[in-house]
């Protein structure tokens, strides 16, 4: 909750692959709150109230991941509304052609990320393809899975690229970009 809500603020794709996270972690603990509560809030040693709105806070995502119907896979209606409001704002900088920094970055990962999205054949827009890809990687790296070098450019490609979109979009979130 602490590390999300910062994370939105700072840099949302950041906090779109953070939730990826979440969503799996409440996956492998199979939504059970006091696994949970044991083993992501109690050993961060939170002062009492901020302890029981961090437990409120994931009883309320195991909830909404009921509700969804994600409990198996998938990502909860306000991710996929984020990454779509970052998709659409996405190609309004390309059509208006508001950064030219943005724009050359994006046109030089725009072949990665159609190869990727060919690979994985799942209709995912641009910025999903990214981030799953990312996520990907985060995991296979935190497993000790070896990553090729190529790979490893690609994500730096996608990251740097999200990087932008992210930095673009919080400007216009704050009235400080204007499309």
């Amino acid at each position: 909750m602490l590390t999300a809500r910062e994370k939105r603020k700072e840099n949302p794709a950041e906090y779109l692959i953070y939730m990826f996270q979440v969503e799996d972690m409440l996956r492998a603990f199979n939504g059970d709150l006091q696994q949970i509560e044991d083993h992501l809030v109690t050993p961060r040693n939170l002062p009492p109230p901020i302890h029981k709105e961090m437990v409120g806070w994931y009883a309320n995502l195991v909830l909404m991941m009921e509700k969804e119907k994600i409990r198996e896979k998938g990502h909860f209606q306000f991710i996929r509304n984020l990454i779509s409001d970052m998709y659409d704002f996405h190609l309004r900088v390309m059509e208006v052609e508001a950064d030219e920094e943005y724009i050359r970055t994006y046109r030089s990962t725009a072949g990665l990320i159609a190869e990727v999205r060919r690979k994985s054949d799942n209709g995912m827009n641009d910025v999903e393809t990214c981030l799953t890809a990312l996520y990907g990687f985060m995991m296979l790296k935190i497993s000790g899975k070896k990553v090729s070098e190529e790979t490893s450019e690609a994500m730096q490609r996608f990251s740097h690229w999200l990087g932008l979109l992210s930095s673009l979009f919080r400007r216009f979130e704050k009235g400080d970009f204007e499309l």
